[in-house]
């Protein structure tokens, strides 16, 4: 499972497809409890968690309830709580363990999305995860017809960087009027996602940066840029990041339309990029 840093920010305004309940959502543990058929006293956790705190489990119809089970027995030892409403609702939500990770957060999040959608084969799904507090971390949007984009938590938060956001060259309206998350963790982070958006206009989903603490970067393409082109794109949008963020080791991960990892580029202070599958 590879390893990415993701940091714990702050709420988000969450916009969800189809038929949510409100703009802002509640933490799991803050849902109705199950029935008290949905925990089974007799039923044996798995093996690798065998030790780890019960895991709270809710869900809207017996489909649901079945794919929470699951969830808890396979990731229950990285969870706290687990809400599934994807059947009716096309909703799943967790809050993760004490004893979780955060480098951990976005494989888990993808583990989590691959299952719900080979149980619920054709459904959209927003998968939200909140940190061990009930704070929102990170959404993963899945829709059948464009693939897979993630957000943090408050990409869409900031009414600053609506304002700021600028044209997209050779698409329509504004970067942040394309519904692109930028999840940035400093002021220079949150101006060079924006640049970047600028400049990959349609071939960029979504980007996120914390190059100015770690030098790190993420983004993911779309279906509009052939895969021979990836690591032109990569090179350009970390030379971009080096003239901002000089004399430091940068370091992107790529993920394609369906939020599979294409592969992690490294700039050295050398000026090479490297690349690692």
């Amino acid at each position: 499972m590879s390893r990415i840093r993701i940091t714990h920010v702050g709420a988000a305004v969450f916009a969800l497809a189809g038929c949510e309940p409100s703009t802002t959502e509640l933490p799991p543990r803050a849902l109705p409890s199950p029935p008290p058929a949905v925990v089974r006293p007799s039923q044996e956790p798995a093996p690798s968690i065998a030790t780890a705190p019960r895991v709270e489990v809710s869900a809207d119809t017996e489909k649901d309830r079945k794919f929470g089970e699951f969830v808890r027995e396979s990731a229950g030892g990285m969870l706290k709580a687990v809400a599934v409403g994807i059947e009716r609702r096309n909703v799943l939500r967790v809050e993760l363990g004490e004893a979780t990770a955060p480098e951990d957060t976005l494989p888990l999040t993808k583990s989590l999305l691959a299952g719900a959608r080979k149980d619920f084969p054709g459904q959209p799904i927003t998968l939200s995860v909140y940190d061990p507090a009930g704070e929102p971390i990170l959404k993963a949007i899945y829709r059948p017809e464009e693939g897979v984009r993630y957000e943090v938590a408050h990409a869409k938060d900031s009414p600053a960087r609506a304002e700021s956001a600028p044209a997209v060259a050779g698409g329509t309206g504004s970067a942040s009027s394309r519904s692109i998350p930028r999840g940035a963790l400093s002021d220079k982070d949150r101006k060079f996602a924006d640049w970047a958006m600028n400049k990959g206009g349609e071939y960029l989903r979504y980007v996120e940066a914390d190059l100015d603490r770690r030098g790190r970067l993420w983004f993911g393409v779309t279906k509009s840029i052939k895969p021979d082109d990836v690591p032109a794109l990569t090179k350009s949008l970390l030379e971009g990041a080096r003239t901002e963020f000089p004399n430091r080791e940068l370091t992107a991960t790529v993920f394609d339309p369906e939020g599979e990892r294409i592969g992690r580029a490294t700039l050295g202070r050398d000026g090479d990029v490297r690349w690692a599958k």
